[in-house]
């Protein structure tokens, strides 16, 4: 009868044990369904912000002032009922008159890094002495 007795108590203790496993493992899940809906909506957040942002800009590169800002740098034009006073040179003026219009909406940099055409080499070297041997 005691064998009997030392059997069930065994199978209460595996059923007891296995339990205590689903209601963890059960939690566990859970709070990480939790924590990635939190962070998703953080993410939805920012990429809110973002697009507001993005869509302002949009806007203002769409604006009327924008494209007369741009074309008046670009192509020297001007308004109508605009009077040009010129503060710069002549040769200055001309040299606004040669920048690209592409150039001018994207604002591009076109500046190249000084070790633009540098091998590995050259590089580390001019990296750790300030040395260019590209003279």
């Amino acid at each position: 009868m005691r064998k009997k007795y030392q059997y069930i108590l065994f199978t209460l203790i595996i059923i007891i044990v296995y339990e205590l496993y689903l209601i963890f493992s059960f939690k566990y899940i859970d709070i990480q369904k939790d924590s990635i809906i939190v962070l998703t909506q953080k993410e939805i957040e920012q990429r809110q912000k973002d697009l507001a942002q993005k869509k302002k800009y949009f806007d203002y590169v769409n604006s009327q002032a924008y494209k007369d800002k741009v074309i008046k740098t670009s192509q020297n034009k001007k308004n109508p009922w605009e009077e040009v006073v010129f503060v710069v040179t002549k040769e200055d003026a001309d040299l606004y008159k040669k920048i690209d219009v592409d150039k001018q909406i994207y604002q591009q940099n076109e500046a190249k890094s000084p070790t633009y055409n540098m091998s590995n080499r050259q590089k580390w070297i001019y990296y750790i002495f300030k040395v260019d041997l590209n003279d």
